[in-house]
């Protein structure tokens, strides 16, 4: 049984062949080896904008993705799409570009739960995913610079990071995955050799503060 088996019968709401077509694309690659270096690793980041929602919440309104490959961010192996009309084509387009790597954010119970809802509303359920949060793992890795969970810009000012466009799917995702380069040089350094090292680490902590 495929990660996509979970969608509904026939694809998601209302999908094209094209979108369907799209989606069991992903369905047929293999499934990432979690126990390779960091070096041998093709990493996601991906980062959401949201705006108000009818009633009440946040509703996504685009995404941007950042590759970081065998260590390195390389420009042209970046993703960002507009949900506008047809967020379907944009949720897909995601999917391809991930390509079932680990994916990593920086607050998870905001990015990742956006993107479960709008994978729910216009596909009809949700991929399995590997989920890296840098909120839960960088004061682990840095506990010198800064002693607990912290924003964004808190980390990104401990490293010297430029926060270019706040609002910037895309350029946000790229200030993430210059935190996860450093994030990945520590954890070498600490014997978190792989992306299922950081996945323990997370659950782990995860543990200890209850929840």
């Amino acid at each position: 049984m495929n990660w996509l088996s979970r969608f509904l019968p026939g694809g998601g709401p209302g999908l094209s062949p094209e979108q369907q077509a799209g989606l069991d694309l992903v369905a047929g690659l293999p499934a990432p080896d979690l126990t390779r270096s960091h070096y041998e690793t093709r990493y996601v980041v991906v980062n959401t904008e949201t705006g108000p929602a009818d009633g009440a919440g946040q509703r996504l309104l685009a995404v941007g993705a950042v590759a970081i490959n065998r260590g390195l961010i390389h420009p042209g192996d970046a993703w960002h799409a507009r949900l506008g009309e047809q967020p379907a084509d944009a949720l897909v387009g995601l999917l391809r570009f991930i390509a079932r790597a680990p994916v990593v954010v920086f607050n998870a119970p905001f990015n990742q739960g956006t993107l479960a809802r709008a994978f729910d509303q216009h596909l009809g359920s949700q991929p399995a995913l590997e989920w890296l949060d840098l909120m839960v793992l960088l004061p682990s890795l840095y506990p010198e610079r800064i002693g607990g969970q912290a924003r964004m810009d808190a980390w990104l000012s401990a490293f010297g990071i430029d926060r270019l466009a706040p609002r910037d799917a895309l350029l946000e995702a790229y200030a993430v995955a210059q935190l996860h380069q450093v994030a990945l040089t520590r954890a070498r350094h600490q014997g978190l050799a792989s992306a299922q090292d950081l996945l323990e680490t997370q659950s782990s902590r995860k543990w200890l503060r209850g929840g």
